[in-house]
């Protein structure tokens, strides 16, 4: 019952994380705006509450009882727990909700594809799957109910602003991997931006990699919601037609 790399158990959740979210995407179409920002806040709320939960029963599930500090929040889906409840319930930072939901569908769809820290020998019900699927999974929904319900508009138009978070992103887990890596006997790679995960490529040119990788993948989210829109409103206007 271990689970592997694109095995029946890896479909599974991969199924199962986005049968939610589009089952629930469809359930909210024709509810109120204030029963999806309950939905929403629920989900914002959880993605935090699962992200910090994890640090008090990991101790308690490890044989070492030890914490991994490499969940510490210079990842792109664990800085996410810090910045979705302040997009959702911030004001004034409405203005970048667009941009962290783009990043709580790629940072979460990253994983779920590859869960590198789920692979190898891991039972496929054990607390690390469980509790490593369960947080991106509620990440992708989050994400993912707040462009179907209209909370977060994607548009080509400023998707400078992805760019500028991921640069700002990126330079977080720098600090972060340099300084835990000279506190401590341990190396720390967050966000892969030393270049010591993927060795064949130059370490000062790994940031850069990263940022334009992951740009890419955030312009392909905004192609897939432009294609989705332009098809939705072609069949609205063929309904309309058709009446």
């Amino acid at each position: 019952m271990e689970i592997t790399l694109f095995s029946a158990w890896h479909f599974m959740y991969i199924a199962l994380i986005l049968g939610v979210s589009i089952a629930l995407a469809f359930v909210l179409r024709g509810k109120s705006e204030r029963t999806k920002q309950i939905v929403l806040a629920v989900y914002a709320v959880l993605v935090t509450v699962v992200y910090i939960a994890d640090f008090f029963l990991m101790p308690l599930v490890r044989e070492d009882h030890s914490i991994d500090i490499d969940k510490l929040p210079f990842h792109f889906c664990t800085v996410l727990a810090i910045l979705v409840p302040f997009a959702q319930f911030n004001k004034k930072l409405a203005s970048i909700k667009d941009v962290i939901a783009c990043f709580a569908i790629v940072s979460s769809l990253m994983y779920i594809t590859y869960p590198g820290s789920a692979l190898g020998g891991v039972d496929v019900f054990s607390y690390k799957v469980v509790q490593t699927f369960l947080y991106h999974g509620v990440l992708f929904t989050w994400g993912f109910l707040s462009v179907t319900t209209g909370s977060a508009v994607l548009s080509f138009k400023k998707i400078w602003k992805e760019l500028a978070g991921l640069a700002i992103i990126v330079v977080w887990a720098l600090i972060g991997s340099y300084t835990y890596s000279n506190l401590t006997p341990n190396h720390y790679d967050w966000f892969f931006v030393t270049g010591s995960t993927y060795p064949f490529i130059p370490a000062w040119l790994m940031p850069f990699v990263v940022l334009v990788l992951v740009f890419a993948m955030c312009a392909i989210i905004h192609l897939i919601d432009f294609v989705v829109k332009i098809c939705f409103k072609k069949s609205q206007n063929k309904n309309i037609v058709a009446k």
